[in-house]
């Protein structure tokens, strides 16, 4: 009788673990797709999810041909089950690019010691999860007057939606220990909040690194300057990466030096660096 019980624990136990298991499988968004507050096209729209989003199922079971999920930034809810892929047996991707890139380590070649700190922040290699996001990091809230150095922590990440204006590369730092090589120099975006914005203290900066571009070769993307100036530029776009003050340029912000005729960005808040990048349609 006792060894009964016993394999009917086990029995009982493999099967919570199976569906823990299934529970976790990782899913794609792959055509528009509304994330709901119930399994019915009727129930309460929580947001749209677009093709490249990711998602992780919350059980195998599904509900008028729903599936609960959980998406990258955390949300839960359910989606149309035949526009979503279900990804089976996946490997689990790098989380990031090594520490030394060509040479060059995090605090690149800096000298003094407040620049390498700066340094290690800009070069920073693991992929923000959903706890690191702050969710009340937008454009526009980016873009708020005031004071803003201590209006968000450089410890946590953002995903941040706008259009893109300008598309450049970075000049020579020591960031990247001095590259003089486009492809070796960090990719300078900046993004307005509406079509038609030209004015420069209305702008804000992500940057795409030269370790992160190289990252995600690997998985078939080209995040060359020149590359995501064609296919950026004009566009409705999604980055997600790490906060960043950049304070050698928040002399030259509109937020912490407002008024000033030479300014050329809004905040010295920025995204860097970029740890994925989503077009939008328009």
């Amino acid at each position: 009788m006792q060894i009964l019980r016993r394999r009917a624990s086990w029995v009982l136990l493999l099967s919570v673990l199976a569906a823990q298991l299934a529970a976790a499988q990782p899913a794609v968004v792959k055509l528009n797709v509304n994330l709901r507050a119930e399994a019915s096209s009727a129930s309460t729209r929580i947001r749209t999810l677009y093709p490249g989003d990711e998602l992780t199922l919350l059980h195998p079971d599904t509900v008028n041909r729903y599936v609960e999920v959980r998406t990258a930034s955390g949300l839960e809810g359910w989606v149309y089950t035949p526009r979503i892929r279900v990804l089976e047996d996946v490997l689990p991707a790098p989380a990031g690019p090594p520490e030394v890139y060509r040479g060059c380590a995090l605090e690149g070649n800096a000298q003094h010691q407040r620049r390498r700190e700066l340094n290690r922040l800009k070069n920073r290699v693991t992929t923000p999860n959903a706890d690191d996001i702050d969710t009340t990091v937008t454009l526009a809230a980016m873009l708020v007057p005031g004071d803003d150095r201590a209006r968000w922590s450089v410890a946590r990440a953002a995903t941040i939606t706008g259009f893109v204006i300008d598309v450049k590369p970075g000049g020579q730092e020591t960031v990247n220990c001095g590259a003089g090589e486009r492809e070796f120099r960090d990719t300078h975006i900046e993004l307005v909040l509406q079509q038609g914005i030209t004015a420069k203290r209305e702008r804000v900066v992500v940057e795409v690194t030269p370790r992160w571009r190289e990252f995600v070769q690997g998985q078939g993307l080209n995040w060359s300057t020149d590359a995501l100036r064609s296919s950026l530029e004009g566009r409705l776009v999604r980055f997600t990466g790490w906060l960043f003050f950049d304070d050698e340029h928040d002399d030259e912000a509109e937020n912490t030096t407002p008024g000033r005729a030479l300014n050329w960005r809004a905040t010295a808040w920025e995204i860097h660096p970029v740890t994925r990048i989503e077009v939008l349609p328009q």
